[in-house]
């Protein structure tokens, strides 16, 4: 893994360039830095990029601590080694890499959540590193766009709150999480959104408290492994007086409640139970990585499997063009057809849950499928016991 120290006037020019430069500029599991070598970027290959602003550990004589009358110096302990893990586990799990960009600074000096008069208090060498985390966390939405269409920004942090359970922002306060489903599903509510676009635009067509709170939504998918999560199924919004973070500045600028923009965005508020306890971390960085990229192909449409990095989960490689298989149409909506040099084959489907919805066997016909619901699922090909190939469709 290559370590880049890039100048940050040239990050910016870059950004000004076509897609094309921008696509050749990183290389995907290269690590990067800006000019003040305060800020990191290890660039990714996914359509999902993960902040962490306040995990640094770094305290500089030469910076002077922040003391502006509003300023929080608090800083979120292991959320660096969370979202580094993070970026390990997603290359364990798919052979890719998402985007990261962590502040190496501690948050005594640099704050890289919010506007640069606060968050570099002053100081020229921070308001360069506040430009540099900026630019970089630009530059990966332009690549997601133009490698995917769609993405998903994590920010990660930690709380200290008496209840022990992840607390997801979706820029909704807490007394407008308590509102009804119906209120939430409306459209002055879902344009509050960080997950605006998503609601808009999403396989399943599902509603906007559904996406929050519903059987697929990202608090669920983490209740499911053991982390209490609110919003969830379980937890469908705080109690009053329950203390609660919605997101911050980063989660509505770089979120599509911004701009309608392709990202959406969510802030991801970890307890300390989950932070300090080591095995417990381990768990939370496979759980979360599993649990996004559920989400993402649960929810978005096919581009998280596209040629700029063929991703295929975690089954194993297969050569398709040697095997000479191909899935058409995809996407579809009634039928799928083979081709293969094999003349039979058994074929099993999954959703994105790895759950079984059905089993056949395949001898030149074709397909159907119109008893599945809208979503991804995964085409499993054995001949004769052996596996020759793992295709991915999407249901219409």
């Amino acid at each position: 893994m290559k370590r880049i120290r890039i100048n940050i006037g040239l990050l910016v020019s870059l950004c000004l360039l076509s897609q094309l430069a921008f696509s050749q500029t990183f290389v995907p599991g290269n690590i990067y830095f800006d000019s003040t070598n305060y800020v990191e970027y290890r660039a990714g290959n996914l359509p999902i990029i993960i902040s962490a602003p306040h995990g640094g550990n770094l305290e500089p004589s030469s910076i002077p601590d922040r003391n502006c009358p509003s300023c929080i110096t608090v800083q979120d302990a292991y959320t660096k080694p969370i979202s580094e893990g993070i970026y390990d586990a997603f290359f364990e799990q798919t052979g890719c890499y998402p985007h990261v960009i962590i502040n190496l600074l501690h948050r005594k000096k640099f704050d890289a959540n919010r506007e640069i008069i606060e968050a570099a208090n002053g100081n020229p060498t921070v308001e360069t590193a506040w430009y540099g985390y900026q630019a970089f966390i630009d530059s990966a939405k332009a690549q997601i766009v133009q490698d995917y269409d769609r993405g998903l920004f994590i920010e990660i942090h930690g709380h200290a709150h008496t209840i022990e359970r992840i607390e997801l922002g979706y820029l909704l306060t807490s007394a407008e999480l308590q509102l009804p489903d119906a209120t939430i599903d409306s459209a002055a509510w879902a344009n509050e959104s960080s997950i605006r676009k998503l609601v808009a635009d999403n396989i399943q067509n599902l509603s906007h408290s559904e996406l929050l709170r519903g059987p697929s939504s990202f608090g669920t998918l983490l209740v499911n492994k053991g982390f209490p999560t609110v919003p969830s199924s379980s937890d469908p919004f705080p109690q009053p007086g329950e203390p609660y973070f919605n997101g911050g500045y980063n989660t509505f600028q770089h979120g599509s409640r911004n701009n309608a923009g392709e990202i959406d965005a969510i802030q991801f508020e970890l307890n300390q139970e989950i932070r300090f306890d080591s095995l417990k971390r381990k768990k939370i960085i496979d759980s979360l990585t599993t649990s996004a990229i559920e989400y993402y192909n649960y929810h978005y449409n096919n581009q998280f499997q596209n040629n700029f990095c063929n991703l295929i989960l975690s089954y194993p490689t297969i050569d398709f063009q040697r095997n000479q298989l191909k899935l058409y149409p995809n996407p579809t909506y009634q039928f799928f057809n083979l081709t293969s040099e094999w003349k039979e084959l058994e074929i099993t489907i999954t959703n994105c849950f790895d759950q079984v919805v059905a089993t056949t066997n395949w001898s030149g016909e074709k397909i159907e499928i119109d008893f599945l619901s809208s979503g991804c699922y995964f085409i499993h090909l054995k001949n004769k016991n052996e596996v020759i190939g793992v295709l991915k469709l999407i249901k219409e």
